[in-house]
């Protein structure tokens, strides 16, 4: 067994393994010399000074924190580690983590460090840089943080800026998590920024074309259109048009029939349900359409009679009244002959 010689000033602060030799006891391997004990200290007072990092390693952990092994025992208390959840505190063993120095008392032996400080000090200095850097109508790649009933708040890069449930589909959004989840990364463009209040709005259908672009394309006023019926307000019925375009059918416009070709009573329109209408009215710019289902009806009429007379008038025997008209009269009632003898 090999002994470490002593020194006048040296300091001993532990004894793993001794033995007796001659009278004398020879201390082994766990003797700290003065100078390195000191060294530890000076370093310690330095980064507290400073407010420099340092990284460390979690040897235990215990209710109140975490123990970490500095050549001399320091502590990071609970309140002290950075992280919103917790849990069992046993996960960090063996985890590295940079800390600052919060106390190092070399009476007491006490050394009280913070990750929490060393983690905020990190953050906000990538919060300035990411705000000296945005620009309105930027495109950058963000991490869902957290949700609310108006929105989602996401992370930018160390900026945290509000993507609004308006601005988040051109669809009607019932709910934020309907669009996405905590944790999504998404790209969102920068809409507006309050660099007083370092508020930041963002925007996801914005990197999506707007629906009444593809309006313009294809829809025209006095136009048929297959709608489906989204619900039923007090003025009439909302329709979907195209994805992203809603419009309205006026209570007066909904049929001009109270009963079917069948003669059964015309059913109350019904959410789900597709009906054709007509394009009464169109303005891009308030992103307004108003349909009739009514003129819709009237038009499909026109055009049958007008296909009918086509067919009558291509014929080449000459149409007469009854070929013309023989359907309307038909709705009639007729006199028996019999009663016109008597």
């Amino acid at each position: 067994m090999s002994s470490t010689e002593m020194e006048v000033d040296d300091e001993i602060i532990g004894v793993e393994e001794a033995e007796v030799a001659d009278g004398e006891v020879v201390a082994e391997t766990a003797v700290q010399q003065t100078t390195d004990y000191n060294n530890v200290w000076d370093m310690l007072a330095a980064m507290q000074e400073q407010r420099s990092n340092l990284r460390v390693l979690v040897v235990d952990a215990s209710k109140g924190g975490l123990v970490v092994d500095l050549g001399v025992r320091a502590f990071i208390p609970k309140s002290e580690i950075a992280t919103r959840h917790l849990g069992h505190l046993e996960r960090y063993v063996g985890a590295s983590l940079e800390v600052k120095v919060v106390e190092a008392n070399r009476e007491t032996g006490r050394v009280v460090l913070s990750h929490r400080q060393a983690v905020e000090e990190k953050r906000a200095a990538r919060r300035a840089k990411t705000l000296a850097s945005l620009e309105r109508g930027q495109v950058l790649e963000g991490v869902v943080r957290r949700l609310t009933d108006f929105g989602a708040f996401v992370d930018i890069g160390g900026v945290d800026g509000l993507l609004h449930i308006s601005d988040m589909a051109w669809d009607t959004v019932k709910h934020p998590e309907d669009v996405v989840q905590v944790g999504d990364k998404i790209q969102v463009k920068v809409l507006r920024i309050e660099p007083e209040s370092e508020r930041i709005s963002l925007g996801l259908k914005q990197l999506r074309e707007d629906p009444w672009q593809t309006a313009r394309r294809e829809l025209r006023e006095g136009t048929l259109v297959e709608v489906e019926v989204l619900r039923l307000a007090e003025l009439g019925a909302v329709v979907r048009v195209l994805p992203g375009i809603d419009g309205i059918i006026p209570e007066r416009e909904m049929s001009s029939r109270r009963r079917g070709d069948d003669g059964t009573p015309v059913a109350p329109l019904e959410p789900g349900q597709t009906v054709t209408a007509k394009i009464t009215e169109l303005h891009y710019h308030d992103r307004r359409v108003t349909l009739s289902i009514r003129k819709a009806e009237f038009d499909k009429e026109r055009a049958e009679v007008r296909a009918y007379q086509q067919r009558a008038t291509s014929s080449s025997a000459t149409p007469t009244l009854g070929d013309l008209f023989g359907d309307v009269l038909s709705r009639f009632p007729t006199k028996d002959a019999g009663a016109d003898e008597e």
